[in-house]
């Protein structure tokens, strides 16, 4: 017996093409079967109207027109992992109406399954040729999983419509594709003016030092739109400054609210002490603030200074500085242009 393996028309799927090339309803192909033909491969004939022995059928997850040749058409099915254990031999694909449209011979294929022991998930693909360009529904599963072709085919399309040279740029409506793709316009958010702290010396590209520099208003187009001025002006003409956190920490701008309110936006604050005062103790217990209590008890105006400062044996030796400052780590402030 022949070994080729090949696919053909039924005399059915021949009348429902042609009716459909000349007007009628489309195929709609709609599942696809194999079988074990009863242990025994045999030759398709188009007046074939079922399998020899059909063991399972799936819906097919891909109907098109080759790319490359549009008298042809591909047909794809997917047989889990949980169907079998059996041999196949046959494929039919099947329509709407369930009539067996093609038939095809198909190599010798063992489908286990995974109570068997060794699950595997098989593909099944089959191309018919036409005289004519067929009129089908055409058919892309919204399993991704199901086309094992998903990614070409994918590209293939874009590539039609899109210049891989414009990186996406020549989307007619950008936002409209991101909420297609799920993504929302939230997901893709333009972060021009964020201001982040970077764990390196040289920022990532697309990021400047927050170090007060004059940067062109040209180059910065974007930025300069967002930032405008607030953090100095530049030469008042081609130039604007970038923010200053070399030494800086950030505090939340008060535009409302009644703590630390008052300040313009993106001003610098120095730092500072709350008011407050001292008491004074004598060794005889008494005290006062802003007077001394001599040991006679009578006060008289405080004219003491204080001394070196000395650790009081609980909390550790004191640290001074010329700047009053929280424990810090030093990395650089860097925003987005």
């Amino acid at each position: 017996m022949s070994q080729e393996y090949y696919s053909i028309i039924t005399n059915i799927g021949l009348a429902k093409h042609a009716d459909a090339s000349f007007g009628g309803v489309p195929l709609d192909l709609t599942h696809l079967a194999v079988g074990d033909s009863n242990g025994t491969p045999y030759n398709p004939v188009v007046t074939a109207t079922a399998l020899q022995n059909e063991r399972h059928r799936v819906p097919v997850t891909y109907v098109v027109i080759d790319a490359e040749n549009p008298h042809q058409l591909i047909i794809e099915a997917i047989i889990d992992e949980t169907v079998g254990p059996f041999y196949i031999h046959e494929a039919g694909i099947f329509d709407a109406d369930g009539d067996l449209f093609a038939i095809g011979k198909f190599p010798e294929t063992f489908k286990p399954n995974l109570p068997s022991g060794s699950g595997k998930r098989l593909y099944v693909r089959m191309i018919l040729g036409f005289a004519s360009a067929p009129q089908v529904n055409l058919l892309l599963s919204d399993n991704l999983n199901y086309d094992p072709n998903f990614s070409s085919n994918v590209f293939d399309a874009l590539e039609e419509k899109l210049d891989k040279a414009e990186n996406l740029a020549d989307l007619e409506n950008a936002s409209e594709a991101r909420d297609n793709l799920g993504l929302k316009n939230g997901a893709l958010t333009d972060l021009t003016g964020a201001v982040m702290a970077f764990a390196m010396t040289i920022p990532l590209t697309g990021w400047l030092e927050c170090n007060v520099a004059a940067i062109s208003r040209v180059v910065y187009a974007k930025l300069f739109t967002a930032i405008g001025t607030a953090f100095g002006s530049g030469d008042g003409v081609a130039t604007f400054n970038l923010p200053d956190l070399r030494g800086n920490f950030i505090r939340g701008w008060a535009n409302t609210g009644t703590i630390d309110n008052g300040r313009s936006f993106g001003s610098i604050q120095n730092d500072a002490f709350q008011g407050h005062q001292h008491s004074a103790i004598s060794k005889d217990g008494l005290g006062g603030i802003g007077f001394f209590a001599y040991a006679n008890g009578v006060t008289q105006p405080a004219a003491v200074s204080t001394t070196n400062i000395v650790t009081d044996n609980t909390n550790g030796t004191p640290r001074t500085a010329s700047e009053t400052r929280p424990r810090n780590l030093a990395l650089i402030y860097c925003i987005k242009y």
